[in-house]
C-alpha cells in the first residue's frame, strides 16, 4: 500500500459521518441500525474500500489512488444529497448556516496558514492543510448549531470545554476554536516529516487527524440539514 493509496482513503470519512449522522436522527432498526452506528460503521466503510482494491488489482487498474478517491467523493454526495432529499426537506436557513460554516471554516484555516511563520510551519502540503481545515470544521459547524440551530453538544469532552469557557467569562465557543486549532497544530508538528515526501506511516496517521476532525464535522452538517426546522 503507497502513501497515495492512504491519502485516497480521505473522502470516505465524509460517508461515515453521513451515516453516523443518519443513524442518529432516524428510527433504522434491525441489520441497518448496526450498521449506522459508531465503530461498526468504520468497519463496514473499511471493508467496502479493502473490497475496492481488490477489485481493482484483479481488473488490473493502476489508478486505483485516484478512482478510490472519486468514488468515495461520488458516494460522500450520492448518500448525503440523497439521504436529505429522501428523508425530509432541509429548511432554508439550515442550509444557509451550514454553508457559513464552510465558509468560516476555510477563511480561519487561510487565516491561520498564512500567519504562521514559515519556520513553524509544518511541510505537509495539502494533506496538513487538510488536518488544520478538518478540525476548524468542526469548530465551526460545532458552534453555528449551538448558537444559530439550536443544537446540543454530545461529546462529553467538547461540551466540558465550552461550558468552562463560558464559566470564564469567553465564549465557549471562540474557545473550542481556539483550542482545535491549537491541536491541530501540535499534531502537525509532531508529525513534521524528516523526508520528504512523508512516509506511508506518517500519511496514515495524518489521515486519520483529517478523519478525527472530518467526520463529526460531516455528522453535524448532514444531522443539521436532517433534524433542524
Amino acid at each position: 500500500m503507497t502513501a497515495a493509496e492512504i491519502e485516497s482513503t480521505l473522502p470516505w470519512f465524509a460517508v461515515i459521518g453521513i451515516a453516523v449522522s443518519v443513524g442518529r436522527s432516524t428510527s433504522v432498526s434491525g441489520l441497518s441500525a448496526g450498521f449506522l452506528r459508531s465503530p461498526t460503521v468504520y468497519l463496514v466503510v473499511g471493508t467496502v474500500v479493502a473490497a475496492l482494491w481488490v477489485v481493482f488489482d484483479f481488473v488490473e487498474i493502476q489508478q486505483r489512488s485516484r478512482l478510490t478517491a472519486a468514488i468515495g467523493v461520488l458516494m460522500a454526495l450520492v448518500v448525503g444529497g440523497g439521504t436529505v432529499l429522501t428523508m425530509g426537506t432541509a429548511q432554508p436557513r439550515v442550509l444557509v448556516w451550514n454553508g457559513v460554516a464552510v465558509v468560516l471554516a476555510v477563511g480561519v484555516t487561510v487565516l491561520v496558514l498564512w500567519t504562521i511563520p514559515s519556520g513553524h510551519r509544518a511541510t505537509h502540503g495539502w494533506l496538513g492543510a487538510w488536518v488544520l481545515f478538518a478540525h476548524v470544521l468542526d469548530a465551526t459547524t460545532t458552534g453555528i448549531g449551538l448558537e444559530k440551530l439550536g443544537a446540543i453538544e454530545r461529546n462529553p469532552i467538547s461540551a466540558a470545554l465550552i461550558q468552562m469557557g463560558e464559566g470564564i467569562g469567553v465564549s465557549g465557543v471562540l474557545l473550542f476554536l481556539v483550542v482545535k486549532v491549537a491541536v491541530a497544530l501540535l499534531i502537525l508538528r509532531a508529525l513534521d516529516p524528516d523526508v520528504d515526501p512523508a512516509g506511508r506511516e506518517t500519511v496514515a496517521l495524518l489521515v486519520v487527524a483529517v478523519g478525527a476532525g472530518l467526520v463529526p464535522a460531516v455528522h453535524n452538517l448532514t444531522l443539521f440539514a436532517l433534524t433542524v426546522s
